[in-house]
This record gives structure tokens, sequence and C-alpha cells, in this order.
């Protein structure tokens, strides 16, 4: 590991690479002196700018001091850096200004304090000593303040809106001009500031940093000579005959070696250990190892709780036992391991970058090299029958074992994930040890350890406002070792993915291409007080749709609940929802079981003196509890084992924003939905296969948001449009609750989900003879609706060829249910039910006497929706125009390019009680046919600015259904 100003010199004076740097010591100064040295300008070009108080605008030069409120200002082309006397630097690029109003700094205490004012352009702040602590540098800028602690962030004033970003570091903080604080604990991550004051929080993108980049690369700048060679003289001058004519040659460096730590053992099996710790190059052979002297010195100890997988997991949910719960993530619980561990450090290692503990589990001995730092990277370790330990580590891929001479005993590989006050891992401990040693990703031969300060919220670190907390998630662990793969460096490569709460042996399915482009939301949790996380709400959802194809592959994870607890110890828990289908011709999986934040030894789910980590995992896997997956037709091989499973995703707190700032209002729409039904009853001989459902009328979906509450309340009505269902005509699904109940979190009008409602109420059958038929008494439907806009970037690929509506005033979404009924009004007495990614779409629409009386309108949007083609099961998506002629209450709307397809219609408005309701056939090539409905909804700009629908399509083998979304051109 690197220290911090090794970091720094490493990887953040690049970009300087044209100008000058050099070190001068500096005078420490107070504010209100005058004509007072703060520092010097160590790199600069001849477009920077001096405006001493009082005095005149000068140029800058190399080496020049700069005074206490000297202004400092570049052009166009300028670029000028500062460097203050605690190592504190501002570089800062083309067309902006910077003034130091304040420097105090005692380097005998590393104490002191710094204010700057930047007024415009652009800037990246390195933090030197004073950065350390924090309040020690604070940043004044026309949007508001800047904290920057530890760390190194860059200022993007020319951007709109602005953009502060993170780059490392402990935290950065902007506080408003209404007082309202938003931090990043991450790096990575980047805040926009917008108009109206409020901010929002998003990982750093490549443009982020290319456009600080640019303003801060010099430009016009010619070596120091007056004018530059032409391409003519450069000819005429001989160089390319000193140069051979050569072309540019160019070379790929080789992989950066990973560093060793290599110690001296006593026997494995004692509690006390001596070690002796050398950092190496990896492709060292031989280690040296300074030999024991004797003496015997105790070591501190640790607990940490250690999960293993058994031969076999009794699972309560079903009264079923998994055959090989470790290959399915299922660890503790029933016939596995789970306790609490005490970890010895050998006291040699006390000082060192890596600290070495040891302890015994479920008979074997674990060693865990701890970087006290914060680290997310891949090991591999050797120990020899002599004592010697060894370890090669790496971020981006899994190292080779370390080549110790002497007789290898016992090899191990993991990933840890560690951080201040936390540490997690997973080791796989080699099932044949030696030079190339052999692992088995599952089984018995891998251990999960948790270790770390749990938060004491009853000395929590509060603030004045409640928090919007967003943690970044990692993957699962297991998963990314079980499909690692060589690379064409033949360096064995995690398979990384963001995806959440995934079995592993689905994952495996999807495969690793599918896997990395997986995005997931992030662990957004909710505040309902400033000094605790009692009470609060939490979401979180992962999300991937390939291509549109016959090919094509999809999955949704999420989960959403509260954080409960007592006596200063919280946990998180909840429910998983979601579903996935790994190829077209196969049923969907339906998702259910719970969530929660694993407890550490001595309990309590949150970790640092923040919350600042915790660990996503099964909900009472000590009871026989996993995930659950269900199939209304089970794929081929799959046993009812292999549907239960268990993932681990540890959560690092990235950033905290203001409650207050967030963006949501109290609002109800209206809309329609959409979805294919699968069923035991229709996929018995002879099999009708999946059913088109949609609804019929405005009223067939509707979602109400309670921004007070933070919560909201969804239902929709779908009805069997062709009368296929052997016998269901219609289903009613509800989802989250009107009072809010943990099963709904409104985030932002960006960021929401729910589940089913309490017990399963609002979800009801109705037969074609209008009996009505309730979900299985003692279960409830696993139902789920989220937002398009959840996780970013999710369906992009869907919509390769089709552009989005942007409709913000819109809303529109997918949805799932799993549904158990037993009742004798069902002719065969129970059947099971699923609908996976079904479409929906609301907006505030509109009375129909409130329309124009005349005029025209055009409107142009998408449409997305549910394939079934010849048995197969897609989704597709398509352009979506309307034109409506308001005197005729007509209209003229196109379908085109969905699924290869274009439909037209011509709607004509229906009188209904309330809204408007426009509805029509479809047609189509080659006999083609279906129906569309539609309704004009309001906008910020009118009442009739958008139109929302949904509509079914049949063609022989083919069929499809979805909803419509579009805006005024």
């Amino acid at each position: 590991m690197t220290d911090f100003s090794e970091r720094l010199s490493n990887g953040t004076l690049s970009h300087m690479r044209q100008a000058s740097v050099f070190l001068l010591a500096l005078v420490a100064i107070v504010p209100g002196a005058r004509a007072v040295e703060v520092g010097v300008a160590s790199a600069v070009n001849s477009d920077a700018f001096g405006t001493p108080p009082g005095g005149l605008r000068g140029t800058k030069v190399l080496g020049d001091n700069v005074i206490y409120n000297e202004r400092i200002e570049t052009s166009g082309s300028g670029l000028v850096q500062v460097l203050l006397a605690d190592g504190s630097t501002f570089t800062v690029g083309a067309s902006s200004d910077l003034v130091i109003d304040e420097f105090v700094y005692d380097p005998n205490g590393g104490s002191g304090k710094l204010v700057a004012s930047f007024g415009k352009g652009v800037a990246r702040f390195v933090g030197g000593k004073l950065s350390k602590k924090r309040g020690g540098v604070t940043v004044k800028t026309p949007v508001g303040t800047i904290g920057i602690r530890g760390g190194i962030a860059n200022i993007d004033l020319s951007s709109n809106p602005p953009v502060l970003s993170f780059l490392f570091g402990k935290d950065l903080t902007f506080t408003g001009k209404d007082g309202k604080t938003t931090r990043i604990h991450r790096s990575g991550y980047s805040m926009e500031i917008g108009s109206n004051g409020r901010t929002s929080v998003r990982r750093t993108t490549q443009s982020d940093l290319g456009n600080v980049q640019t303003a801060m690369t010099s430009r016009n700048q010619n070596g120091g000579i007056p004018t530059p060679p032409t391409s003519s003289q450069i000819e005429q001058s001989g160089l390319p005959r000193v140069n051979s004519r050569l072309g540019v040659v160019t070379t790929t460096p080789p992989r950066k070696p990973s560093p060793v730590e290599a110690s001296k053992l006593s026997d494995p099996e004692t509690d006390i250990i001596q070690t002796q710790v050398l950092q190496q190059q990896q492709t060292t052979e031989e280690i040296e190892v300074e030999e024991d002297d004797g003496e015997t010195t105790v070591g501190e100890t640790d607990e940490a709780r250690v999960l293993r997988a058994g031969t076999g997991f009794f699972v309560s949910q079903s009264s079923t036992s998994v055959r090989d719960p470790g290959t399915q993530g299922i660890v503790g619980g029933p016939n596995g391991f789970d306790e609490v561990v005490v970890f010895t450090q050998d006291p040699d290692t006390a000082a060192n970058t890596y600290r070495i503990w040891s302890g015994v589990a479920d008979g074997e001995t674990i060693y865990v090299f701890d970087p006290d730092d914060t680290v997310n990277e891949y090991y591999t370790q050797t120990v020899t029958a002599e004592g010697d330990i060894a370890e090669n580590y790496s971020a981006g891929f899994i190292p080779d074992a370390p080549v110790l001479s002497g007789e290898i005993v016992q090899n191990a590989r993991g990933q840890r994930i560690t951080g201040e006050g936390f540490g997690f891992f997973l080791q796989f401990q080699a099932v044949e040890a030696g030079l190339e040693p052999e692992f088995n990703y599952g089984g018995t031969d891998y251990f999960y350890g948790l270790y770390g300060d749990a938060t004491d919220f009853d000395a929590f670190d509060g603030s004045d406002t409640e928090k919007l907390r967003t943690y970044e998630l990692h993957g699962d662990a297991l998963t990314a070792f079980q499909l690692a793969y060589l690379d064409e460096a033949d360096a064995l490569v995690p398979a990384f993915s963001s995806a959440l709460f995934l079995n592993p042996a689905v994952a495996a399915e999807l495969g690793a291409d599918f896997l990395s482009q997986v995005e997931n939301s992030g662990l957004k949790i909710l505040e309902t007080s400033s000094q605790t996380l009692d009470g609060a709400s939490y979401l979180t959802a992962s999300m991937y749709v390939s291509d549109g194809t016959s090919t094509q592959k999809s999955f949704v994870s999420l989960s959403l609940g509260e954080i409960t607890g007592s006596d200063g110890s919280l946990t998180l828990n909840g429910e998983r929802r979601g579903g996935h289908r790994t190829d077209t011709g196969v049923s969907a999986g339906l998702y259910a079981g719970t969530v929660a934040s694993l407890e550490g030894a001595s309990g309590g789910g949150f970790f640092g003196s923040n919350a600042d980590y915790l660990v996503l995992s099964p909900g009472g896997l000590e009871d026989g509890n996993t995930f659950t997956d269900g199939y209304v037709e089970v794929p081929s091989g799959t046993t009812v084992t292999d549907q239960m499973s268990g993932t681990m995703h540890v959560a690092e707190l990235a950033s905290e924003v203001d409650v207050s700032t967030l963006d949501r209002v109290d609002t109800t729409m209206t809309g329609y939905a959409a979805g294919v039904l699968e069923s035991s009853v229709n996929y018995a001989s002879p099999s009708i296969g999946p059913v088109l459902f949609n609804s019929t009328s405005t009223d067939g979906f509707s979602i109400a948001f309670d921004a007070s509450n933070g919560t909201l309340y969804a239902s929709l009505t779908v009805e069997d449009v062709n009368e296929t269902d052997r016998e269901i005509n219609k289903y009613e699904i509800s989802f989250g609750d009107p009072s809010g109940s943990g099963q709904s979190v409104y985030i932002d009008t960006d960021t929401y989900a729910a589940i089913e409602t309490t017990g399963g109420a609002g979800t009801l059958l109705t037969t074609n003879d209008g009996e009505v038929v309730a979900p299985t008494s003692g279960t409830t439907p696993d139902s789920y609706i989220v937002p398009s806009t959840l996780v970013e970037g999710a369906d992009d690929t869907l919509f390769a060829s089709t552009d989005k509506c942007a409709c913000e005033f819109l809303e529109w979404g997918y949805w799932g249910t799993k549904i158990e009924a037993d009742d004798t009004k069902l002719a065969q007495g129970e059947r099971f039910d699923t609908f996976h990614m079904g479409t929906w779409v609301a907006g505030e629409v509109t009375d129909s006497i409130d329309l124009p009386s005349s005029g025209d309108a055009d409107y142009t949007g998408h449409a997305v929706g549910n394939v079934i083609n010849n048995g197969a099961q897609y989704l597709a998506s398509g352009k979506f125009t309307m034109s409506v002629n308001f005197g005729d209450r007509a209209a003229f709307a196109t379908i085109s390019d969905f699924d290869g397809r274009t439909m037209t219609s011509i709607p004509t408005e229906q009188t209904v009680a309330s809204g408007n309701l426009f509805v029509g056939g479809l047609s189509g090539p080659a006999g083609l046919n279906g129906t569309l409905n539609a309704s004009l909804v309001a906008g910020p700009n009118s009442n009739h600015e958008g139109v929302i629908g949904n509509f079914n399509a049949q063609h022989g083998s083919w069929s499809a259904n979805g909803i419509v979304a579009g805006e005024l051109d």
C-alpha cells in the first residue's frame, strides 16, 4: 500500500507535464495581514494574472509569491498552480479566478485553517495537512460553500449545472445558500448543483473528468520558442533523416505486478504466531524471512463472525433440504457453521501496512491480512510447513499463488473489502495445496468473515437535518469467483457485476457478459430522524434487459424495507422481489425471500461511527431462510433446491443529501398497464401458453405519491383481452400501502418502488363466471412495481434503435407478481400465476370537457412491451406517434419498428365518466390486428401536453402488448 503522499505524486499531477513544478518552503500567515505571502505560483503560463489588494493587475510568473487576498485570474488559455505551506495546492484552469481569504498553519501541530474563494471556472484542489481535519479547508463559490477533508476534488463552475467531483479522500461537503448540506463519502462520485440550489449525487462520468482536464491543459504553448517550425521547415532540417524516417512505435506495458506480504509463522495450530512482514513484487521468487528469536509476545485479539456452508441446509419455508448449499451461496444456518471466532494479531505486524491475524474456524486456520485502510482487492495466500506465509493481492484480477520454498501445506484465495472500523472477506481454502493450488468455488470450501466496530447509535454522528444516505453496493463475491475467466494476458479476472440478490446458478445461466451490463441503484436509506437511523426506510434495485431479439435475457431485482432495533443496535430488514428470464423459450423466475443486514460478532448491522458500512444478506439464515425463485414451468435440469440461494453484498456510504432538497410532490396519476400471464393451468396439457392481459380504461392503473411520508400506493387491473385464459378474466393487484408500512419507498420523482400491500390486500383474481378468488391463505403475492428511471441505463439496450420519450411530466415503468391461488371456485382447485416485467404508464389525465375544441396536436414518443413469438417471450420497443384533431375528436397513431412490425390505428374519443379515452383498432401487414387505448395528459405548459396508452396486437403465432408514451412535438 502507498501512503497519502505517494498516491498524490503517482496519480494527481500527471496533467501538469507541460508545466514546471517545484516546491518552496512557505511562511505561515494570518488573515488580515497586508502583503503577506500565502503561497507561490508553482506552475504557470503567460496567461495568468494576479491583482493584489489595492494594487495593479499583473502577469504571474513561475515562482511568484501569492499575496493574502490577491485575486488570481486566468484567461481562456491560462493555467496556474498555487502551492501553500501545508502542502495544499489549487490548480486553476482557463477562465477562472481564485482568492486565498484566510490561511493559518502551525507546522508543528498541523493545525490551522484554509479559506478560499473561487469565483468562476475550473479548479482542482489537492489537500495538504490542513485538509486532514474536518473544517480545515473551505472553498466559497457563487453557488455555495465546499468543504474538503483529506482529499482531492475537482470544482467545475463552468459546467451547466456546476459539478463537484470527489476524487480521493475522506469526504466532500457542499452547503448551499439555503443552509442545506450534501456530503460525498466515496471517491468516484459527483454533485450537480441545480439552479434552485438543490444538489443531486451521481457517479462521476468521463465527461466530468474530461471537462476539468481540458480546462487545465495549457494551450497555445510553444515550448519557449517564439515561432514554432512549419512542416516544410522540419522536412528541410534533416531531422527525419536523423530519425531514420521510422514510423510510430507503440508498446504495451507489462501488467504491474502486485505486492507480496511475506511472513514467518510458528506452528499454524497455535493461538499466538510470530511473523515478520516483507513487501516485495509479485515476480520475486525468493523471500527473505527473519528467524524467530524464540520470544513469545502476546498480540491483540478481535472477534469476527465467520460463516461456512454445511453439507446440507434445511429450508424452513419449504421443509426441504438443499443438497449443496455452499454452491448456491447459502451459509451458516442449520447444519452449517456460524460462530464468533477470536482472531489474534501477530504483534510484529501491528505497525506494518498489512497486519496479520489468525483464527481457527470449523477446525481450519484462517489467516487475515488486514490493511487497516479502505481497500477492495483479491488475494491468494501460500503457507509452508516451515511457517512461512505470503500473499499476492490485486484490485483488478485474482493473482497467482506466491512462490515459497519448502513444503506448501495451505493455500487460500479470496476477496476483502475493508474500511475504517469494518472488514469483510470471502476466503476459499484450497482443496489441493501447492505451487498451482486447486480451488472449489462452492460446497464447504469457503468462509465468509465479518468484523469491525458496530455503530453506536446512542452516540451517533447525527446532523441537524434528515438525510438521504446513498451507499455503493458491491456484487456478490461468490458469483465473481464462480464465473471468473482468463483474459488475454492469461490473468484470472473475477466476473464483475452489480447484480443484487441473484441466485448463483441463475447467474451462471445469464453469463458473465450479461452480468457485466447489470447496473444497480445503490442502497438508498431515507432518514426520518437526524439523530438515528431507527425508523428509516431503504430501497435498492438492479436491472438489465439485453436487446429485443429472440435471444434476449432480462433481470430485475429489488429490496425495500425498514431499519429497526433497540438499545443502540439497529439492523436493516426487508423483502426481496423481482425476476429473471434466462432464455426466451423458458418460464420466468419470480423472486421471494427476505433481506437483512448481516450482524457482526457483537450484534448490530451497521459499522463505523457514521454507519459507514453494512453487509446485505438473506434474512434469517440462522433460522433456515433463503432467497427463493418460483417458476410456472421449472426449466429443464433445475431442481427444487436449485431455486434456493443466498448472496452477500457489501455497502459503503457514498453520500448524504438533505431530504428537504429532494424533488418530490404529493400527486396522484392514472393510466394503463399491460403484461403477459404465465399460469400452471394454461401450461398444462393441452398447453395454451402465455396469455396477454391489458387494462382497458384510464382507471386501469393508478399511482399516488405521499411526499411527506416518503411512500406510495399503486393499483392496476388487467383483463384477458382475447379471452384466452381457461378460467381467469381479470387480475387486480395492489402495491404499497396508503398509510405507508414498509411496503413502499418514495425518494424522488425518479427513485421509488413498491411491493405488494401488507398481507397481499387488494390482490384478487376474477373468474370468467364473475367469482372472486383471493391468494391462498397463509401466502402473499410477491409483487413489485418500479419506474424506468430507478436503475439508470438498465433498459438502454432495449431502446438502442428507439428514442425514449423524455416526458418528464409522465411516469412509466415495469411490474411483476407471483400469485398462488387455492380455491374451490377454480376448476383444478389451485393455480400458480406469474407476470414478469409487465409495463405501466401514468399521468394527469385531462377531462374531455377541458380539452381544446379545435386545432391539431402532434405527439412523438415510444412504445414498449412484451412479445410472444411462437412461444418465445421477450421485451421489445418501437417509435410511437399520434396526431389529434380536436374538432373531430379523432386521431391517427402509428407504432413503428416494434419487433420489426409497424402498426397503425385511427382511434376516436369515447364517452367516459372522467378523463378522456381514445380507442381504435390496430392494423398491420398480412392481417395483423389489435387495439389501441390512449388518453391525453397535462404537462407544465398545457392540459394536453402528452399522451399515454396501451396496445395489444396479434398476427398468427405472434402477439404483443405494452404501453405508449409521447409528448407534443
